[in-house]
């Protein structure tokens, strides 16, 4: 799907997006370990919830990126069963499950004529959404979360910043081929203030 806004240039059109610890996360803080010690889809929807802004975001990324994808490696019957549950299948262009995400990602890209250079994997594991996916040439970010501060990354508090964060990419993208961008706080729209925390910013880019 074609963006709204056809006259910006994009820096990422392809987004690839973990699930669990993603887009949904265990109630009530509780250990995600918990419930994969006996795991059933029946379990899944009472133990899981989504995280906070993530239909908003997902609606929003719908209309302004090229390609949306999941890439997991829950089991089948528990991403199903979660997906249905939320209602979360109709955002994705592909659903995939198993394997080495960077590797999927990289054999996804080619398939359909991509650009490695223009995608974008975001997730909560480093081992899993980080290394392999950098390793495959792909750019990721990780959503920040307590297990994994140790590790050196670029982050987003959630999915529901992911919006923004694309936006000052675009920025900073302009910026590179126009020398002088100014950006104004209209370029910073991250959703229903209403609904979601959000800040917005000034930001003022100069160049040569």
């Amino acid at each position: 799907m074609n963006p709204k806004d056809g006259t910006r240039t994009r820096r990422f059109k392809h987004v690839f997006l973990d699930a669990e610890g993603t887009l949904y996360v265990p109630r009530n803080g509780m250990s995600r370990w918990y419930f994969w010690a006996r795991p059933t889809p029946e379990d899944a929807i009472r133990f899981f919830e989504l995280d906070k802004g993530v239909i908003a975001a997902l609606e929003k990324l719908r209309s302004e990126v090229d390609t949306l994808c999941l890439v997991s490696l829950n089991s089948e019957p528990v991403l199903d069963a979660i997906l249905d549950h939320f209602d979360l299948r109709r955002f994705f262009d592909e659903v995939m499950v198993n394997g080495n995400k960077g590797d999927r990602i990289a054999r996804y890209l080619k398939e359909h004529g991509f650009s490695k250079a223009d995608s974008l994997m975001v997730g909560d594991t480093p081992g899993l959404d980080l290394y392999p996916v950098v390793k495959a040439g792909v750019h990721s970010i990780l959503i920040d979360r307590d297990y994994n501060r140790g590790h050196a990354a670029e982050r987003i508090k959630g999915v529901y910043e992911l919006p923004a964060w694309l936006r000052v990419a675009d920025i900073a993208e302009n910026m590179f081929k126009e020398r002088v961008r100014i950006a104004t706080l209209d370029e910073f729209f991250c959703g229903d203030a209403r609904t979601v925390n959000c800040t917005k910013s000034l930001i003022a880019v100069s160049g040569a």
